[in-house]
């Protein structure tokens, strides 16, 4: 069954430069359990995309296309049918903790909100149900912390948090964009396994936003390269990793620090991928997509 459908997805901003094209016409699918891992440099259109998914690019950005998901259309929803979506039907976790999180609100009456509100839980349940939701991501003592705020917590324990949030619905697709990027190598390892843990145990699809290649190669077993807003390679992680066929693709890789002994052996992506000089305004260059056979 297809979880997810996205079709020829456009999404452009307007500003005082004239019109910017951050996503330009990707697809792609997925199905219930999937994990993807969507990479690529900064200014990819990785992150919008993610955000697209859940209805959340803002004015000035114009968002074209179609994105189905369950067999219903988000682009062009209004707040209130987005509400249907968002959280019981996909969930998201984003880079900066403090971003999902308010500082003035205790982390036991933000988590036993969402109950309340959403699934009209009575206080004691949802203050039962929170607390079990901070104990299975990992938060020791939780009924003792559930009065804290969040300053009150490590940057990993708040990342911990807001996965929480995000799986409290039970949704059936979680976004990652990018969750450990602000954490220190074991906390981050720690993460990523609490959310390949999760996603076996619900049977949840995950869409993970990485520019980071080994963590897109641990969590995912597909992936998705993004270059210049379009998707250039799609295909089995393992099989991007060892046949990689974009010559994109191909200059990501050998750049990358883990398959080099000394800095001498980087090799830095060529300027023909960064811009096209015949567009004569540095506009990114349009490259063919590659999608190897499942």
């Amino acid at each position: 069954m297809t979880l997810l459908q996205v079709s020829d997805l456009q999404i452009s901003f307007e500003s005082g430069f004239g019109k910017v094209d951050a996503v330009r016409g990707v697809s792609f699918s997925m199905e219930m359990g999937d994990a993807i891992a969507v990479v690529g440099a900064s200014g990819s259109g990785k992150t919008v995309l993610g955000r697209s998914l859940l209805g959340l690019v803002d004015t000035p950005g114009v968002v074209r296309g179609s994105i189905l998901f369950n067999g219903s259309q988000i682009v062009g929803r209004n707040e209130k049918q987005l509400k249907k979506v968002r959280g019981l039907g996909i969930g998201m976790v984003f880079q900066d903790a403090l971003d999902g999180l308010n500082p003035v609100y205790t982390i036991g009456s933000q988590l036993s909100e969402i109950f309340m509100v959403r699934l009209a839980m009575h206080r004691t349940q949802a203050r039962a149900e929170a607390i079990r939701l901070m104990e299975l991501v990992g938060i020791r003592n939780a009924e003792e912390r559930f009065d804290d705020y969040p300053h009150q917590f490590s940057g990993g324990m708040r990342q911990r948090i807001c996965i929480a949030m995000a799986i409290g619905m039970k949704p059936k697709i979680l976004i990652a964009d990018e969750p450990t990027t602000a954490l220190d190598v074991t906390v981050q390892a720690g993460i990523l396994n609490l959310i390949k843990e999760l996603q076996a145990e619900t049977g949840m699809g995950l869409i993970f936003v990485t520019h980071d290649l080994a963590v897109a190669r641990l969590i995912s077993k597909r992936l998705i390269v993004m270059y210049a807003g379009q998707i250039v390679e799609e295909g089995d992680t393992e099989e991007v990793f060892q046949r990689p066929q974009h010559p994109y693709t191909q200059a990501l890789l050998k750049a990358h620090p883990a398959r080099a002994r000394s800095w001498r052996q980087l090799e830095p992506i060529p300027d023909a991928f960064v811009t096209d000089p015949s567009s004569g305004g540095g506009m990114p260059h349009s490259v063919p997509q590659v999608t190897l056979s499942q």
